[in-house]
């Protein structure tokens, strides 16, 4: 894929995450749901990137999921 647009397995490899966990962590709402591309692909980008990147670091740091969705730099405007 090009212009900067991720696929679930390029997020994979530059996060060192499985792509089921990447799906989890959509799923529980800690990542947002991402863009299709018209082949109905996921689409990421590179604030996903940094975002499951910081997921990964915390996780790494031993905080657990709970405590990550309480981080305030994840929580979106509403």
């Amino acid at each position: 894929m090009g212009s900067g647009v991720l696929t679930i397995g390029d997020l994979s490899k530059a996060t060192g995450t499985k792509v089921e966990t990447i799906r989890y962590y959509e799923r529980i709402g800690l990542l947002p749901a991402p863009d299709r591309t018209s082949g109905n692909y996921r689409a990421y980008g590179k604030s996903d990137l940094g975002r499951l990147s910081f997921i990964r670091r915390a996780r790494d740091l031993g905080f657990g999921l709970e405590q990550i969705e309480l981080l305030p730099v994840l929580r979106t405007p509403g």
